[in-house]
């Protein structure tokens, strides 16, 4: 791939921009109304707890869950075509609950120049995405309703038949704390792909990049559910 970026490479990295941004606002427009809910029993907070939850769910399955398997795609595709990764191995092994510190505090190039930097840009979107994915919004709706979606019970890496997660107290501040936690993944995760886009589109011919431009942007409109008011 030395000295171009095949587009099917490309479309699946510029899908991926143009489908976690949207989810990224919608995050934070559901932290704000988390910001609104009190401590309470009745029916009433119960109710408006599982209308987040749903909304926090839907987040997973209808934008993050899929930006995460186009960046895969997206990684996987340029190693079939011959492009240098730099895969970091050590973000695979780690904890979840360590991989939000490691993400934020990750060093990388200001300005990416090479595809190989622009590549590592997309595997990291691809690890704050994915540890939002499966972990930090799935624990928010655990502790905002009490209980995990069995849907979102699963082992790390794919495990199978994961050990079941009990009922937990409802905890509105725990709840936050996932979210806020999830808020900054997906606001790295927008920055990292942006970036590489653009490194990966210097090295296409710019007619090809206008014509991907116009065809992801059909497909995002689908994903995007927004737009998301500010307040």
């Amino acid at each position: 791939m030395a000295g171009q970026v095949c587009w099917t490479v490309m479309i699946q990295a510029m899908q991926a921009k143009k489908t976690i941004r949207p989810q990224r606002d919608r995050l934070l427009q559901l932290r704000r109304q988390m910001e609104q809910l009190s401590p309470g029993d009745d029916d009433d907070h119960k109710s408006r707890n599982m209308e987040l939850a749903s909304g926090l769910f839907n987040v997973c399955y209808s934008g993050l869950g899929i930006a995460s398997r186009m960046l895969a795609s997206c990684m996987e595709l340029a190693a079939k075509d011959g492009a240098r990764l730099a895969i970091n191995r050590a973000f695979a092994a780690m904890p979840d609950e360590q991989l939000h510190d490691a993400l934020v505090a990750q060093r990388l190039p200001a300005r990416p120049t090479t595809q190989t930097e622009a590549f590592s840009r997309v595997e990291a979107a691809f690890n704050a995405v994915k540890v939002t994915e499966e972990h930090h919004i799935p624990l928010c709706i655990q502790h905002l309703v009490g209980q995990r979606p069995v849907h979102m019970v699963h082992g790390k890496n794919g495990l199978e038949n994961p050990a079941p997660v009990p009922d937990t107290p409802v905890d509105l501040d725990k709840a936050r704390d996932y979210l806020d936690r999830a808020c900054t993944l997906a606001d790295l995760a927008v920055k990292h792909i942006d970036l590489a886009v653009v490194v990966l589109s210097s090295f296409m011919d710019p007619k090809v990049v206008a014509n991907l431009c116009e065809v992801t942007d059909k497909r995002a409109s689908i994903l995007q559910g927004g737009p998301y008011p500010a307040d």
